[in-house]
């Protein structure tokens, strides 16, 4: 046993203050409040014998750690000796050896439990992650210990049970027992590190204005983070009024911190009932051992059976369904398994051929990762068509970057946010002069259809003309725009046509088109406003235009009194390999540039990029606002998807790869067929072979490469992979084509 006064004598000679000491409760170390000259209290710690010197050293470089990670989270500081030691070591009478340790007080008290405040659930979960996350990175030699009151140790107590003073509790605690024997390996796998593990309400101090600090490291250890997590709300519990309410606001206020695994959800439950079963053996054990100190090792038992008695009669999947619920994890999870029945459900309730499948056995997809695709069959595929995920399916970098502004705020634009600033100055930079200004949407289609509005509004004329089999969007105004999704017969009258170009077709010929688009406009009543086009006009089956026909195009539009738009949700962010947009490899300077698809790389985003007098023009006598358009979340994705193409160089890399995709198909067809496109861009035309480009395309998925059609009649073969292809990609493409062709 240490004595008081050996402890007064240590703490003036190796500290140099003079203290009056308070012995504390605790259960393993001695603690002693000591009061200096001047009032001044700090906390005089001396370890247990049993503990070495290399497991305190753990516990004050864990409260460094955390004093340098989350300066605001306040934890005892330690006060170092004359000599500048953090530690001295103490003989006792008895010859054992202590470790003692001088640190100081925070401010506050441990609450009184009967009267805890409504808002303390929320704010202890909120610490708790907060601790947790400033542990992160967190090691030390000594952390790989086990602590008889881990939860997922819980089984090793079983001696423990006949110890139980009631006997009518023994039997259905050997059966909770039964049921934690998979407990420690079910958390295998998931995040793990360095933890307090044991943040407690007797350990978290309250002050006038919320949780005041955090003490006590003594049971530092290496654990699973959702374990850690389960201490602390069974402390809650024990005392709670409404143990379902305050789990709620507990976890609510932890993830608002750090988002939490379903894996780790789906424990949380049977963690809890674990930690009660071992204060009770625990209790069980050692109260008999040490008479003097019952009232204290008896202290969690009540509350302990009052959380057993309520949830462990729950089944262990009930008890995770109620906790997936509480902690608001998504009841909705990846289909991974085969499920015959979508195709028919899919028909039913999505209206059937109004939105057709893909193939003509459809695929059911489950994940995707860079260039390939998975199905629920375990086949791998090649991604060849789609060019949303423009810098890959489910980049991480993305990724990240939506989750983590997910978890913080996502609001609508009438809001100052700097992430939807820094995308537009970022979009605008890369435009020519005079192309200034930026209008978020959600789609191409809006994109393109707010263009529209502003285009009749400043020029006061109500005619549009688009290539022949062009494809502009969904919405009224572009749907009339999309000449391909309907006959001739149905075209309105106040959209004109001109015919898509050859790669020979000049500034003569664009001339003519225009001119004889516009007076068909003028004959139903109609001037020109806005001119329209997709430079790599994709639908018409992806065509090489000359730099002169675009031009002519877009001064012979504005000779006739009409504006020009380049439309880049195809085209753009770097496909054509040449420049960020396909219009610039022609040298235009268009009155608007819309941009869609691949801006988030698959999260909705679309902007509208024009001039100033324009967008003022129109705001003279509209205005124009999308609730989601330019959130902060959509507009992180966009912004994370400019710096992959920067940081990974794939306006280049498109240029490259692409080159050697059309030179190995090129290499590979017949002379009648023509191989069009420019970068990662490619089509294949097989006109002169109808039907032979959908049935290359089944073949192609048979191969494991996924593609599309485009062009009269579908007999252009569609390949716009992902930006991130690379020659290994073309060379799996090039085996599978002509395994197809065969």
């Amino acid at each position: 046993m240490v004595d008081a006064s050996t402890l007064v004598e240590l703490v003036r000679a190796q500290y140099g203050i003079s203290v009056e000491l308070e012995l504390l409760r605790s259960e393993r170390d001695l603690n002693f409040l000591a009061v200096a000259e001047g009032g001044r209290q700090l906390v005089v710690k001396v370890s247990n014998s049993g503990d070495d010197l290399a497991q305190v050293e753990m516990e004050n470089a864990a409260m460094r750690q955390v004093a340098a990670v989350d300066p605001g989270l306040p934890v005892p500081q330690l006060i170092e000796t004359v000599n500048g030691s953090p530690v001295v070591e103490l003989t006792a009478a008895d010859g054992r050896v202590h470790q003692v340790r001088v640190i100081t007080v925070i401010p506050g008290e441990v609450g009184d439990l009967a009267v805890l405040p409504g808002w303390f659930a929320g704010e202890f979960g909120a610490v708790c992650a907060r601790l947790a996350k400033a542990m992160q990175g967190f090691g030390h030699p000594a952390a790989n210990r086990q602590l008889d009151w881990d939860p997922r140790l819980v089984t090793a107590l079983r001696p423990c049970v006949q110890a139980v003073p009631d006997p009518g509790r023994r039997a259905p605690l050997e059966r909770l027992l039964d049921r934690f024997d998979g407990l420690l390996e079910a958390t295998k796998g998931l995040p793990a590190f360095v933890l307090h593990g044991d943040v407690t309400l007797s350990n978290v101090l309250l002050g006038a204005d919320g949780i005041s600090g955090v003490i006590d490291f003594g049971d530092v250890h290496h654990t699973a983070r959702v374990a850690d997590l389960a201490i602390s709300l069974t402390s809650l519990l024990r005392e709670s009024a409404d143990p379902w309410r305050d789990a709620g606001r507990f976890l609510d206020g932890y993830q608002r911190n750090i988002p939490l695994e379903p894996e780790e959800v789906e424990l949380i439950g049977e963690l809890v009932l674990a930690r009660c079963a071992a204060s009770v053996l625990i209790s069980a054990w050692r109260a008999p051992l040490y008479p003097d100190n019952e009232e204290y090792l008896t202290s969690l038992v009540a509350g302990s059976w009052q959380v057993l008695d309520l949830w462990a009669e729950l089944p262990a999947e009930v008890l995770a369904g109620k906790f997936h619920r509480l902690a608001g994890t998504s009841r909705v999870r990846s289909a991974q398994q085969a499920d015959a029945t979508l195709a028919e459900r899919r028909s039913t309730a999505l209206g059937g051929d109004l939105s057709p499948l893909f193939y003509r056995e459809p695929l059911q997809v489950v994940k995707a990762v860079g260039p390939w695709v998975y199905t629920a069959d375990g086949q791998r595929y090649l991604d060849a068509y789609n060019n949303v995920p423009v810098v890959g399916h489910a980049h991480p970098a993305v990724v990240q970057a939506i989750s983590r502004q997910a978890a913080v705020l996502n609001i609508n634009s009438r809001y100052l946010h700097p992430n939807a600033i820094e995308l537009a100055e970022r979009l605008t930079a890369t435009m020519p002069d005079g192309l200034d200004t930026c209008v978020f949407v959600n789609s191409g289609s809006e994109a393109n259809d707010l263009a529209w509005r502003m285009a009749k509004l400043v020029t006061g004329r109500s005619g549009a003309v688009m290539a022949d089999l062009a494809y502009h969007g969904v919405s009224d105004a572009t749907a009339a725009w999309s000449t391909n999704t309907y006959p001739p017969s149905e075209r309105p009258e106040h959209v004109a046509i001109f015919e898509a170009p050859t790669g020979t077709d000049g500034r003569d010929t664009a001339v003519y088109e225009v001119r004889t688009a516009a007076a068909e406009l003028r004959a139903h009543g109609h001037d020109l406003a806005l001119l329209a086009v997709d430079s790599v006009f994709s639908s018409a089956g992806i065509l090489t235009p000359s730099g002169e026909f675009m031009r002519g195009l877009q001064d012979e539009a504005r000779a006739e009194g009409g504006l020009f738009l380049a439309d880049e949700v195809q085209a753009g962010f770097g496909r054509g390999g040449r420049n960020l947009w396909r219009f610039s490899d022609f040298g235009l300077t268009p009155d608007f540039v819309t941009l869609g698809k691949p801006m988030g790389n698959g999260h909705p985003i679309a902007a509208l990029i024009t001039r100033r007098e324009l967008a003022e023009q129109f705001a003279e006598v509209d205005e124009f606002f999308s609730t989601f358009a330019g959130n902060p979340v959509s507009c992180v994705a966009a912004l994370t998807v400019l710096d992959v193409i920067e940081q990974t160089g794939l306006v280049a890399r498109s240029g490259a790869v692409g080159a050697q995709l059309a030179a190995g198909i090129a290499a590979l067809v017949p002379a009648d067929v023509q191989v069009r496109g420019q970068g990662l861009m490619v089509g294949v035309d097989f006109s002169t072979k109808p039907g032979t480009a959908n049935a290359t395309a089944e073949r192609l998925r048979e191969y494991g490469v996924l593609v599309g059609t485009t062009g009269p009649g579908g007999d252009v073969l569609k390949v716009r992979p992902p930006l991130i292809w690379e020659t290994e990609h073309v060379d799996c493409f090039l085996v599978a084509f002509r395994k197809a062709l065969a």
